[in-house]
């Protein structure tokens, strides 16, 4: 588990990897001199062909981390098609240097037309993959493919991580949400109503006001907190990544008065009390839900803190400027095609089988599954035993149950449903940091906060704030 959480914390550290990338790392039969795939390769997938039953063939998978899922799936799928055999190769090493080779050699590899068949894209460069057309486009064979049901999956999770384009290059198997727990008990108690499925950071900061108006000001001094201004600026440009960064073309967009003005609003958030960077919040603190028995997990632990004890709820976090409602997702185990692989019937075949109700359906996951009836086993078993075990082992919560409703899970599905929009990464409060302190590992989202300090300090107006981090960022995308 400790590896696992490492991991997600380098997830998108590939900007700035992508970045570096040299035309001069030659050309490969079907490429162009600068490693791109050239037009008649890079065309739209239709219908995909069959997988041979007869003819040998071997699909070679890097997984990323070793995985005993992949182990599992080869096993299962190799009993079921005799003739093909599914190589796993797995990255394994601990420090950053190992990860900075490794994928050095996987974009290397990918370049010179030598790379393997599947990929796992959770700790690789995706959108200079897609770029370079690196990768076959899935959408079209999603939807010619008579075999894959995309209703037997969450649609709302493969729509929000659709390119402008409207293609995917990788088939999540898993996903994670995003939200706001808040205390209940002490909302309800208030008397002030809001509709989180409407609210901007702008409605927030008013709640805020109200909510803290004429309570203990020590107690319930901050609406959130323990988040640095220059964490939360990174946070909300993550929530629409897109609008500033075209990581395809290579273009930044935050010299804009939109980008000067969600900086602004971050710091009057500070200047007016609605966030602390120092000192954590009773009201509401952002969280990262992994799974049904996670959110049972999360919304129950503050029923047992004696005589602090309060009823939490899941809230849907402010929106930035004010798009329809839905909670924020990231994917997790995300598989794409070799666009040059010669077994790409034999590689959809397993991304299928892979993602398939029988697959997703064994054991326990780290994360929601992206099929829905792997999802509803999952809840329909845990409403059955009726209850979750904390998995703390020191501390107050070492040893409680926590008993799960059915209301709980209706609440928890309008969030698995209305996922929409797809994130690269959150950095969360300090009472729930994978590692402390916690700093993002995304190239860019590292610009933002490095350069962002000079304005939340007063140093600079954020109007030169704004240029330098285009200035950066652009260097960047186009090294």
């Amino acid at each position: 588990m400790k590896k696992f959480l490492i991991i997600l914390t380098i997830v998108c550290s590939m900007v700035a990897v992508s970045a570096c990338w040299d035309a001069s790392n030659g050309s490969r039969n079907g490429s162009n001199a600068d490693g791109s795939v050239s037009a008649n390769n890079h065309a739209v997938e239709g219908a995909m062909p069959p997988p041979s039953d007869t003819e040998k063939k071997t699909v070679v998978f890097s997984t990323g981390s070793s995985s005993d899922y992949y182990k599992l799936a080869k096993q299962h799928y190799e009993a079921k098609h005799p003739n093909i055999t599914i190589e796993l190769q797995s990255y394994d090493g601990e420090t950053e240097q190992d990860f900075e080779k490794y994928v050095k050699t996987m974009n290397t590899a990918m370049l010179s037309g030598k790379g393997p068949d599947l990929i796992n894209l959770d700790l690789l460069p995706l959108a200079a993959y897609i770029a370079k057309g690196l990768l076959t486009d899935l959408s079209q064979i999603m939807d010619n493919d008579p075999e894959f049901k995309k209703e037997d999956y969450f649609n709302n999770v493969l729509d929000g991580i659709k390119e402008a384009s409207g293609g995917i290059y990788g088939m999540p198997q898993y996903f994670f949400i995003y939200g706001l727990m808040g205390n209940q008990t002490f909302i309800e108690e208030s008397g002030v109503t809001f509709d989180d499925t409407k609210w901007t950071w702008a409605d927030f900061s008013e709640t805020a006001k109200q909510l803290t108006k004429n309570t203990d000001k020590e107690y319930y001094r901050y609406a959130l907190g323990g988040i640095t201004p220059e964490m939360m600026l990174s946070n909300f440009v993550n929530d629409q990544y897109s609008s500033y960064v075209d990581q395809v073309n290579r273009k930044a967009k935050f010299d804009t008065s939109n980008f000067i003005q969600m900086m602004k609003q971050v710091k009057s958030l500070y200047d007016n009390n609605i966030i602390s960077s120092t000192e954590f919040s009773k009201i509401f603190n952002p969280v990262q839900i992994n799974s049904a028995e996670d959110y049972i997990r999360e919304l129950r632990q503050s029923d047992f803190g004696g005589k602090y004890a309060y009823k939490s709820k899941l809230y849907l976090s402010p929106n930035p400027n004010g798009r329809k409602p839905g909670a924020t997702f990231r994917t997790y185990m995300t598989i794409g095609i070799n666009n040059q692989s010669s077994v790409k019937p034999e590689a959809w075949d397993f991304v299928k089988f892979m993602v398939s109700e029988v697959m997703q359906s064994q054991g326990k996951s780290a994360a929601f599954s992206i099929h829905k009836a792997s999802y509803e086993k999952n809840v329909k078993e845990l409403l059955k035993t009726g209850k979750v075990e904390s998995i703390q082992e020191i501390g107050p919560m070492k040893g409680q149950v926590f008993e799960i409703t059915q209301q709980d899970i209706d609440d928890l599905e309008k969030f698995v449903n209305g996922a929409n929009y797809h994130v690269l990464e959150k950095l969360m409060s300090g009472s729930i940091l994978v590692a402390s302190p916690q700093k993002s590992t995304n190239k860019i989202n590292q610009i933002v906060q490095e350069e962002s300090i000079a304005y939340f300090s007063g140093q600079k107006n954020p109007e030169a704030v704004a240029e330098l981090i285009q200035n950066r960022v652009t260097t960047v995308l186009n090294e």
